[in-house]
């Protein structure tokens, strides 16, 4: 099984091949419009650790913390007041799934038939990933809310508890954007594959822990970046951090392809440097 700095060399030659899709990370690193906040308004030095895994589409806040005051929950939505939020929230939930769907599903295409069509698969995939997008949010929104009015720091216990939950869950459901488009199935068959992956595949838990030293080794030297070079750092950021994102989401999608049998084949590691 090849290691995860042979899978990451082999995916960003990939991405390369697809750069436009590096636009998507772009996106969905503008959307966050919160973290873009708390780099654009901090004055200080500051650097951060990250360790993250690559649930959804990768890009510069995979591997930058942004700085903050106090306790603070990411929802990955614009805050918003009532009834403002009625209509934002939706919104972005639904722009953020357009952009995820065309993206893996166009991942898996560009790695199968060498070519894809992004506005297809937003089509086909769109109503899963409203979903697999939707329950966290829906999940953080209340701390979220409780952050934006000052009030999250009497919920700090509940905050920590929930880290470990979060966290086994991210690992056993991490492959799930993926199956999703490489089975071409339902999300509930895709939630029961990565289960299936994640407890009975050593080669699963080696690559997430590849996959999480990654990003805590690159994790310091983005953050020196991205906030303490105004500006500039960011917008540097933003764009590296779609490219490797895209190189990372296809080094991953490669290896669920490997490991997931009843996923279609990707090409053999032993023509990999004839280009597959």
């Amino acid at each position: 099984m090849p290691s995860f700095v042979t899978r990451l060399g082999d995916g960003w030659r990939r991405a390369l091949d697809v750069l436009p899709l590096a636009l998507v990370p772009v996106l969905t690193a503008l959307l966050n419009t919160e973290k873009l906040w708390s780099v654009l308004t901090f004055d200080g030095f500051h650097l951060s650790l990250r360790l993250a895994a690559p649930v959804s589409v990768v890009d510069v806040w995979t591997f930058v913390n942004p700085p903050s005051q106090g306790v603070t929950v990411q929802t990955g939505v614009p805050m918003v007041g009532f009834p403002l939020v009625l209509f934002v929230v939706p919104a972005a939930l639904a722009l953020q799934a357009a952009l995820i769907a065309g993206y893996f599903g166009s991942l898996q295409e560009a790695l199968v038939a060498g070519r894809y069509d992004f506005a297809a698969n937003v089509r086909r995939f769109f109503l899963p990933f409203l979903v697999l997008t939707g329950v966290p949010v829906l999940l953080l929104l209340p701390f979220g809310f409780a952050g934006a009015s000052g009030g999250l720091d009497a919920l700090f216990p509940l905050v920590v508890l929930s880290i470990p939950v979060f966290i086994v869950l991210a690992y056993l459901f991490a492959a799930t954007p993926y199956l999703l488009v490489l089975r071409e199935t339902d999300l509930l068959d895709a939630l029961r594959a990565s289960y299936g992956l994640a407890i009975a595949s050593g080669a699963y838990l080696r690559y997430l822990v590849g996959f999480l030293l990654f990003v805590l080794v690159l994790s310091p030297f983005a953050s020196l970046l991205v906030v303490n070079v105004p500006v500039v750092g960011l917008v540097v950021g933003v764009a590296g951090g779609a490219v490797l994102g895209l190189a990372t989401n296809l080094a991953t999608m490669r290896f669920v392809a490997d490991v997931d049998p009843e996923s279609p084949r990707v090409g053999t590691w032993a023509d990999r440097d004839a280009g597959d």
